[in-house]
């Protein structure tokens, strides 16, 4: 249940050997259950995986989802929910594993978080919404902001930081990846369009996850 009543579907693939809890934050389309055998194979590999559909989606509680939005800031407080709920029933740091969209919602999240994060998984980075605007609309694609958003370029902090980088993708690219005051900052590229990575390249992309968070 998030701050403002809303109910979350949410499900928890267990870790037999209580691994690092690691939350996954999925792109704008389909649901948690499109990105299923990403957490069933981090399971395997003993993260204790934890996934959740945004309000809207799923089975989670209905919203009006605005079509030509590029993401909700509700879709925060979604995350903040699940975060809180990971870190009381496990009682350690999870880390963040966001995806596309799912990337917007991470830092967002990260800008204010009160609650400790140990590692953070981009794949498919959004570094600056209004430059995704902008390559959406020179592909014929009308995407706006939250009505009110203000648009800050995305910094990493402090935390240790995993990029995946999918060479052929059109909307994310290693020039797009901030420099590191602090925080260790690690990139592995994919052969693959956007957000394709895991799924033309499975076992790989599992290493290289399970590789950086344990």
């Amino acid at each position: 249940m998030t701050d403002d009543g809303v109910s979350l579907n949410l499900w928890h693939l267990p870790s037999e050997d209580e691994g690092m809890p690691v939350i996954i934050s999925q792109s704008d389309a389909g649901n948690m259950g499109d990105w299923l055998y990403l957490g069933m194979y981090l399971q395997a590999y003993g993260l204790d995986v934890w996934m959740y559909d945004y309000r809207g989606f799923g089975e989670s509680d209905d919203f009006a989802i605005v079509r030509n939005q590029l993401f909700h800031t509700e879709f925060v407080q979604d995350l903040g929910a699940v975060t809180e709920h990971v870190c009381r029933n496990t009682g350690k740091s999870p880390a963040l594993l966001g995806i596309s969209m799912g990337t917007i919602i991470v830092n967002e999240y990260l800008r204010s978080a009160d609650v400790p994060v140990s590692k953070v998984v981009f794949d498919g980075y959004v570094a600056d919404p209004e430059a995704w605007i902008e390559k959406l609309a020179a592909k014929g694609k009308k995407v706006a902001l939250p009505d009110g958003y203000k648009n800050r370029k995305y910094r990493q902090n402090y935390r240790d930081v995993l990029f995946i980088v999918a060479e052929q993708d059109a909307y994310s690219s290693l020039s797009d990846i901030p420099k590191a005051s602090k925080g260790k900052r690690l990139v592995k590229t994919f052969d693959c369009g956007h957000i394709s990575g895991f799924f033309r390249y499975p076992d790989e992309y599992t290493a290289a996850v399970v590789g950086f968070l344990k």
